[in-house]
């Protein structure tokens, strides 16, 4: 089910409604009944994943827990996790070993060994809950949470709507524990329950689908623009995926607070960051922490010399590239972040140059993860162009144009975009903003409950006469 949906609209209130009005008791299956007809709008048969990975998981670390040897622990704990990579890896990232196998040997169709693509959909939702089963897996191995009490309350915690099919992705010690307890109505979470539901949809509806329709021309044919439009369609575009990301999971916590779940933030002002490494602590944040708590650290972190540092954190970025899609140009863009991580690292050890760095304005050191990050965006976005060629080629084609100051066509950009943009970065600076009249602000129920309804109602009307673009992570 899309948040950016009629059905959602009538689903959450009601979901919501039921949740606090049964038993105490039954709060708990009705939230769990709700979330597997969440996952069932998409597809049916799809349920049948979730419940494998919730299955799989949960005896694994119910084994593991009641095995005395260390032998033992890690065979369930292996279990685990590659029941669960196998599961991502044959509805993610089969077709693509089929590419990469008939790059190598350089093979074409009707060859004898040519490996033809399945066609296998990929699942809604199944990059994250994998992600969510394999560390509460290892979280339990290493004791750092109390396995669930029951496949019930496990189940509960891998399925939740709210965050089932985008994330965040949440540690069993942030959110495990709270599918234990009873909630009552409280009116100091249906406020910012409320503004952060209206907000996340005012960027996914307001800024991200206007950009899209603005930018999506030039992805579909690059060649034809110039590159000042080239440059205007980088910056939008990463602004696009935020309000896009950021928007689901501001509807994901919004869902969830009113409920009286608290579900970590995901996002912290990544625009102001003044480095790409502190652009990844601030973007994607509980994807960017699995990496750091389950790759990075497993693989040696920092404790095992500075070579090897290097090397883990180039091996955690890249995995961040193949995370997010299977095909070429996904690759190139974490081998892109991966390297100036490396680069940043390396640079920032030298007192004299993190010296230079630190006098440098921050208004200007703003810009250069922001220029970074969109300009990689580039590939990140590609797809096959006739007449250029690949993901990678398009990628590149676009790259290139852009610092060649060729002419073409020139994007217009309307006025009403650039409005939102304002309002989307004025409006996400005064909700982060620790100061007493920001907070008094968003505290003033009358107001703050008038703008969110007149957005919730706009989208209402509009979800009932068009359809709304699906959120761009459904695909990864």
């Amino acid at each position: 089910m899309l948040f950016n949906s009629l059905h959602y609209l009538f689903f959450a209130p009601i979901v919501i409604l039921v949740y606090f009005l049964v038993p105490s008791r039954f709060q708990k299956l009705w939230l769990l009944v709700t979330s597997l007809y969440f996952y069932a709008v998409f597809r049916v048969p799809f349920i049948l994943l979730l419940i494998y990975s919730i299955g799989i998981t949960y005896f694994c670390t119910l084994w593991m827990d009641k095995s005395e040897s260390r032998f033992g622990k890690l065979f369930f704990l292996n279990i685990a996790i590659w029941g669960n990579l196998s599961l991502l890896y044959f509805f993610k990232y089969l077709d693509f070993s089929f590419t990469v196998w008939n790059t190598i040997l350089g093979l074409v169709p009707c060859e004898p060994y040519y490996a033809y693509p399945s066609g296998i959909l990929l699942p809604m939702g199944i990059s994250f809950f994998t992600l969510q089963a394999i560390a509460y897996a290892v979280d339990v191995y290493h004791k750092k949470v109390k396995r669930a009490e029951s496949l019930f309350q496990f189940g509960l915690f891998l399925s939740f709507f709210p965050q089932l099919v985008a994330g965040p992705i949440i540690r069993a010690q942030d959110m495990l524990h709270q599918f234990l307890d009873t909630y009552t109505f409280k009116k100091e979470n249906l406020l910012p329950g409320i503004r952060q539901l209206a907000w996340g949809l005012f960027k996914k509806t307001f800024v991200a689908d206007p950009i899209a329709a603005v930018i999506d021309p030039v992805f579909a044919d690059p060649l034809h623009y110039g590159w000042f439009s080239l440059a205007v369609t980088g910056s939008l575009y990463i602004i696009q995926m935020y309000c896009d990301f950021s928007g689901y999971s501001d509807v994901a916590i919004g869902t969830g607070r009113i409920m009286g779940f608290h579900i970590p933030i995901n996002f912290r002002q990544p625009f102001l960051s003044q480095t790409v490494s502190e652009f990844w602590r601030r973007w994607h944040i509980s994807f960017s922490s699995w990496l750091k708590e389950y790759v990075y650290i497993f693989l040696g972190g920092n404790k095992k010399g500075v070579s090897r540092t290097y090397i883990n954190l180039f091996l955690t970025t890249f995995v961040s590239g193949i995370w997010h899609g299977a095909d070429w140009n996904f690759v190139v863009w974490g081998f892109v972040h991966a390297s100036l991580m490396v680069i940043e690292r390396f640079a920032f050890s030298f007192e004299r140059i993190k010296n230079y760095w630190d006098k440098i304005p921050s208004t200007i050191k703003v810009a250069y993860p922001f220029t970074i990050f969109g300009i990689s965006m580039y590939f990140f976005r590609a797809r096959p162009v006739e007449g250029i060629g690949n993901s990678v080629q398009v990628g590149w084609a676009m790259v290139s144009r852009m610092f060649s100051g060729v002419e073409g066509d020139f994007l217009p950009v309307p006025l009403s975009v650039l409005s939102t943009v304002f309002i989307l970065m004025l409006g996400d600076y005064l909700m982060e903003k620790e100061t007493p009249w920001a907070k008094k602000l968003f505290e003033n129920r009358v107001w703050v409950y008038g703008i969110s309804g007149i957005l919730i109602s706009i989208c209402f009307i509009l979800y009932s006469v068009t359809v709304s673009a699906p959120f761009l992570y459904f695909q990864f």
